[in-house]
């Protein structure tokens, strides 16, 4: 799995990063067996019809989607499933947008109680709180089967830390985009963007997904609903591969300075005997 190319559309010419979704392959079979190895009889979130292969992995929802992650980071530490950052970074990229949905790799948790309060709850444990006064992402969560209305709970992994960061833009419906410094950002008038629905309530635990190309979602509180529109979206490591083309720069630098310190100082030894020459007659 260490060598497996995620099928997708590169988010510029070459072939970095890659945005795709999950497929039945050698990927997606592990990856559909290991969950329905989990969640045995769920077939809210277990699979009980399985895809063919070549065919996306569809009926996307939150502990699904959150298992996946979690699956395969641990199998390929290039691959992840897409943040909602993610999303609006590689907007144009994203294959099958118009039509399909998908779950990200996060939550989101809003300020009053409300809606999947258990999981609120356990959410806020897991990132060492136990409220908040703004909505936060919360991401790297992990899911297992537990005896309760949803069938899950939520857990932390060895294969991704859990973290949050506060989301003031989680406090009315906007327009929002993508900041290589900042993350999501709300856009300023006049100014290009995705939007972004909330509860007006802000109560709650509920997911955070892309519903078509209209826009990223968190009000929905059925963490459970699917439909065959929805997709594991996956992107090939831009991380991994940023540190490894940084990497490969920084070996050339050297590779330069050595080259260039060697023709010096072959130069300066030319010079030398130059002038002993000349010094000589």
């Amino acid at each position: 799995m260490n060598n497996y190319q995620l099928p997708g559309n590169p988010v510029v010419p070459i072939q970095v990063p890659i945005v795709g979704n999950l497929v039945y392959d050698a990927l997606g079979q592990e990856a559909i067996a290991r969950l329905n190895e989990e969640f045995k009889g769920n077939y809210s979130i277990a699979y009980k019809t399985i895809p063919q292969i070549g065919q996306p992995v569809a009926y996307s929802n939150v502990p699904r989607n959150l298992f996946f992650n979690q699956f395969v980071r641990k199998t390929n530490s290039n691959i992840h499933v897409s943040s909602p950052a993610e999303f609006l970074q590689y907007w144009p990229a994203i294959p099958e947008r118009d039509t399909t949905y998908a779950d990200t790799d996060s939550i989101s948790v809003f300020p009053k109680k409300g809606p999947n309060e258990d999981l609120r709850i356990e959410a806020l444990r897991l990132i060492g709180k136990d409220s908040t006064k703004v909505p936060l992402i919360v991401s790297g969560l992990g899911v297992k089967r537990a005896d309760n209305n949803q069938g899950f709970t939520l857990i932390e992994s060895p294969y991704v830390p859990v973290s949050f960061q506060e989301a003031l833009y989680l406090e009315r419906d906007q327009k929002v985009r993508y900041d290589p410094k900042k993350g999501i950002v709300p856009c300023k008038e006049n100014e290009d963007g995705v939007m972004i629905y909330i509860p007006s309530s802000q109560s709650g635990l509920r997911w955070l997904h892309r519903s078509g190309s209209v826009g990223l979602y968190a009000r929905g509180d059925n963490l459970l609903g699917w439909d065959e529109g929805g997709r594991v979206p996956l992107v090939q490591d831009p991380q991994g591969r940023a540190k490894n083309l940084a990497v490969l720069v920084n070996q050339l630098e050297q590779e330069r300075d050595s080259q260039i310190a060697l023709i010096k100082a072959k130069y300066n030894l030319a010079r030398a005997k130059a002038m002993e020459i000349m010094l000589g007659q």
